[in-house]
């Protein structure tokens, strides 16, 4: 007898597109792209319900329960690629400005009050079973800036409302997936007030937009929506290698200073997160745990000024708009 075909990751595709409204799914044809990892999802826990005076058996076990509130949710892992990335920082900052004639420069900044609920549909069983995510908002966003083999990921962590499974795909006929650009991990660059930073061995980026649930009664079991009444965040943390006193120096002062991380392939397929106002906090520098040689790791935060955002990612490649 002959082996069979069974879902496998490899198998599976993810097509997106941008809802008119939060519960309605989008329409027409979507967009592909690639990614690695998703684990969205709808959950809706059970609630114990301890009704009295029911038909029962005994008097110990519990009776049936209830629904609980339905959340939804989870976390997609994406390459960091300068041609397929700006679909994601497009549902985490809001439409881009872009100016050029090829390569053109896309710059996303954050603080923006208006951001696009989406639709991505997973095809988990080729042909078969779509599995279609709606009112999806960019949460947050995270990356690894330490040098590494392979090619760089960033995690997508997305709210929503909804997940249901179609026999066929809702994403009409969709257009060739946009060429690969991805970062490779070996790259990247660190600067601090102008000036590339000694001694860098990466850290961690973290982005967060941190939206409010909705709790408005809709008349179904969903909920109405998010907003984003709380503050934007944008943090991580950075280890050096001890050889100087520069960076304990600008711990202890506290002053903001300009920081950004930087990733090129080229001139025409780079990618620039710039964070005007960074401080560092202060926190023991460079512990001596052996004869070997000292490395200080430190927690930063940025924050905007009265003139700029506080974080804008430029991307520079050869597509004209998203």
């Amino acid at each position: 007898m002959a082996t069979s075909a069974t879902p496998r990751g490899k198998t599976a595709n993810l097509l997106f597109a941008d809802q008119a409204d939060f519960s309605t799914p989008a329409t027409g044809n979507y967009i592909s792209t690639p990614f690695y990892s998703e684990n969205l999802g709808e959950s809706e826990p059970k609630e114990s319900d301890p009704l009295l005076g029911t038909a029962r058996t005994n008097d110990r076990d519990q009776t049936a329960p209830a629904d609980g509130l339905v959340t939804m949710g989870g976390d997609i892992v994406v390459p960091m690629d300068v041609n397929h990335l700006p679909y994601w920082l497009t549902m985490l900052f809001g439409t881009a400005s872009t100016s050029g004639a090829g390569p053109y420069e896309h710059v996303f900044a954050s603080g923006g009050e208006v951001l696009p609920f989406r639709t991505a549909e997973f095809e988990k069983r080729a042909g078969a079973a779509f599995f279609q995510n709606v009112g999806l908002l960019g949460s947050a966003f995270s990356f690894d800036t330490a040098r590494a083999g392979g090619f760089r990921q960033a995690t997508i962590s997305l709210l929503g409302r909804s997940q249901s499974k179609l026999s066929s795909t809702g994403g009409g006929t969709p257009a060739a997936q946009l060429a690969l650009g991805q970062l490779p991990g070996s790259i990247g660059l660190m600067r601090i007030g102008g000036v590339e930073a000694a001694n860098f061995l990466g850290g961690s980026f973290n982005y967060q937009n941190n939206p409010t649930a909705s709790d408005d009664l809709t008349g179904d079991k969903y909920l109405a929506g998010y907003t984003l009444d709380d503050d934007a965040a944008c943090n991580g943390s950075g280890r050096v290698r001890y050889v100087n006193d520069a960076y304990y120096d600008i711990m202890v002062a506290g002053d903001p200073v300009a920081m950004e991380l930087e990733f090129e392939i080229s001139a025409n397929a780079k990618m620039l997160f710039a964070m005007p106002a960074v401080r560092f906090e202060k926190s023991p520098f460079a512990p001596i745990s052996g004869p070997g040689g000292l490395e200080a790791d430190f927690n930063w935060r940025a924050e905007q000024t009265s003139s700029e955002a506080m974080l804008t990612v430029t991307v520079t490649n050869q597509i004209a708009s998203y």
